[in-house]
């Protein structure tokens, strides 16, 4: 075989592989960069590089500017909050170490939907979050539907998992004005719903309120701990679960910081970040990772699928093609959502993953007790 010969096998090699790995995938791309999903969902570059359309930037940045005139906004309704919780044939008053305040309400087969009342003081775009407390008897499908300007929208959440702390339910359009917007239902999945508690927050980059768990404030008792981000838990709750809400708290923090992509630029803690600036600093005080995502692949231990996901994790994407170099990092929240650093947002957020596109894998990096 001459040397034309081989040039031609190997480019049509190339083209081969190219074509399976486009199938694999189970997407097409799209002219602007983002790409579509047998599924239907479009997923948008959000790493080193947007992908996005300069229409499609310029709307989600002129959003998050309007969100930012607005004062801050959040509010908190328990399973205790006077004329604020219903939940009529549910089993009230359950306790638990790592229930909001102590107590939640679980359902009770024939029972109608637990509710609880918000206060919305302008139209417009709202995160809700969630808080119970994690066991295995609690649903794996339970639904949480919200009041949105265009109706009812309702989200599954596997409750067997997750507990603990604010867990991220989705982001919202909602109408002003103080009525029962969110409600908890059984759904069709194994186990128990709960109603624990809710908090509502202003605009796609609030973190949720600071509240300290399993309760807000109060001495501590005997064998409870205090973890170093002003948590309490108990000795018996400090397992992998509790390591890596840890993290999750603490990347919390950046949400809404500036998106700057470095190198050139240098990782500046809460004043400009990029996705492996961001990572890194929010695992310094546990682990030190380089300012880089395709070295940061190589810590910790690989988490085997998406399936296998815990808080913490950091998950990592190829946003231009698994045969091409990693671009995205972030830390994986709960509920399909992750803590990154987005060039499409311009900041760090909080959102959903399935909107990234080119996921590539995850790696599991525990801080130390």
């Amino acid at each position: 075989m001459n040397r034309v010969q081989v040039v031609f096998a190997a480019a049509g090699l190339a083209v081969f592989l190219v074509f399976v790995a486009t199938i694999s995938a189970g997407a097409q791309t799209t002219g602007d960069g983002s790409s579509t999903s047998e599924d239907g969902t479009t997923r948008i570059s959000q790493g080193t590089v947007t992908g996005a359309s300069q229409s499609e930037l310029d709307a989600v940045r002129q959003d998050v500017a309007e969100e930012e005139q607005l004062p801050d906004y959040s509010q908190v309704v328990d399973d205790t909050s006077d004329l604020r919780f219903d939940a009529s044939g549910w089993k009230e008053g359950l306790t638990d170490e790592l229930a909001h305040g102590g107590s939640y309400a679980a359902s009770v087969a024939g029972a109608g939907d637990a509710r609880f009342k918000l206060k919305i003081p302008t139209s417009g775009d709202y995160a809700l979050f969630a808080w119970w407390p994690s066991n295995k008897s609690n649903s794996t499908a339970a639904r949480f539907g919200v009041s949105t300007s265009s109706g009812t929208k309702w989200t599954t959440v596997d409750q067997s998992r997750d507990g603990g702390y604010w867990v991220q339910i989705g982001t919202y359009d909602m109408e002003a004005g103080d009525y029962y917007a969110v409600r908890v239902s059984n759904g069709s999945g194994s186990g128990r719903a709960i109603a624990d508690a809710v908090a509502l927050v202003r605009g796609v980059a609030s973190p949720p309120p600071n509240h300290r768990a399993p309760a807000d404030g109060g001495s501590l008792s005997p064998g409870v701990a205090l973890d170093p981000d002003g948590a309490t838990y108990s000795a018996s709750s400090l397992s992998g679960r509790v390591k890596g809400r840890r993290l999750v708290r603490r990347g919390r923090w950046h949400i809404g910081t500036r998106y700057r992509l470095s190198p050139p630029a240098p990782c500046w803690a809460y004043v400009k970040e990029d996705c492996s600036c961001f990572t890194k600093i929010v695992l310094r005080r546990f682990k030190w990772v380089p300012d880089s995502p395709v070295l940061q692949f190589r810590y910790g231990h690989k988490v085997r699928s998406r399936s296998n996901l815990r808080r913490g994790d950091l998950v990592f994407f190829k946003e231009h093609g698994r045969g091409d170099p990693i671009t995205h990092v972030g830390i994986f929240s709960g509920n399909g959502y992750i803590l990154h650093a987005s060039s499409y947002f311009n900041r760090v957020v909080n959102s959903e993953m399935k909107y990234i596109r080119g996921y590539y894998g995850a790696r599991r990096i525990r801080p130390p007790r």
